[in-house]
């Protein structure tokens, strides 16, 4: 299957939307039904159920997957099309609850995915100001999902200042898309009069800290592999080309802070698939290398099989 993905055959998309359901079938007939309540953070919670979550939720794991795979390919990550990073993509997803319930994270994976192209073309542009704007329009719809994007606002400004000189104009308009958002966010809570009340809560060390460290070391071995992978190629890469992975080493890091804070804000663990978004564009590398190429092969169908074993273990 891996060496399927590695070649350049845009057919193995369609392969895609049958993974996604084998995953959501096994979810299903294990039993392993969620509550249907949807937090869209901002908006509110949402009654979903289960059907219409699995379904919706497919549809956008598939999207986020194609779209993922066109900026790696679109961008020039390899001299030659690759269809691999759609794969690991859904299934490093399959081991978080995110996969088969919607809710804003999925939804989030979904605009940082458009963000990631707006970013990209802002470097190709001499007038970048429509990429900065809408770029910090999706940064600014998912932070309405997830009010932690907040802090993280100068970090996206930083990340494209890798490409780019500062432009006070081109400030302005990301900062106007950053902000239109939250206007129809808001109007929509007072219109509804809807009373939101975002809690954070102490520090707490519950029962699944220990599922914590075994999230932040498997991201760590992923994110030492994937650093000496692109090290070893990186004399051959273009200036452009460094600049975007510099650009998804911030945005990785990125999702560890907000996976660390969304855990001790309400224990959860699905933030951190923000930075498998990001990652697995950098993973990617390592199928290539002839000897670490195996070993990142076992790895990936040693998961394959875990994450469908997982819920009759």
């Amino acid at each position: 299957m891996i060496r399927l993905f590695l070649m350049n055959r845009v057919g193995v998309l369609f392969l895609l939307p049958f993974v996604v359901a084998l995953f959501q079938y096994l979810h299903w007939i294990s039993g392993n039904m969620s509550s249907g309540v949807a937090d869209f953070g901002f908006w509110g919670e949402f009654q979903i159920s289960q059907p219409i979550s699995y379904i919706l939720s497919s549809i956008f794991l598939v999207i986020n997957a194609v779209t993922l795979n066109y900026v790696y390919n679109s961008y020039e990550f390899l001299d030659r099309n690759s269809y691999l990073t759609s794969l690991l993509y859904i299934v490093a997803m399959s081991f978080y609850d995110a996969f088969y319930q919607f809710n804003y994270v999925i939804c989030i994976h979904f605009l940082f995915c458009i963000m990631l192209v707006q970013f990209f073309e802002i470097r190709r542009q001499p007038d970048a100001r429509k990429y900065w704007f809408n770029a910090f329009l999706f940064i600014g719809i998912a932070s309405t999902l997830q009010p932690l994007l907040l802090f993280f606002y100068p970090f996206f400004i930083i990340s494209i200042l890798i490409f780019r000189t500062f432009s006070v104009r081109e400030f302005i308009f990301s900062f106007l898309g950053f902000l239109i958002p939250f206007f129809y966010c808001f109007t929509y809570l007072w219109w509804f009069n809807i009373e939101q009340k975002i809690a954070f809560d102490r520090f707490t060390f519950e029962s699944n800290f220990k599922d914590l460290l075994w999230v932040l070391l498997a991201y760590f071995v992923m994110i030492v592999v994937s650093y000496l992978n692109i090290r070893l190629r990186s004399q051959k890469f273009s200036v452009r080309l460094k600049k975007q992975i510099l650009a998804l080493w911030l945005y990785v890091l990125i999702g560890l802070v907000i996976g660390i804070m969304n855990y001790f804000w309400r224990n959860e663990l699905n933030d951190f698939s923000l930075t498998i978004l990001f990652l697995t564009c950098l993973l990617t590398y390592s199928f290539l290398h002839k000897t670490y190429g195996l070993l990142a092969s076992g790895v990936l169908y040693f998961c394959l099989v875990y994450s469908m074993l997982k819920f009759f273990i």
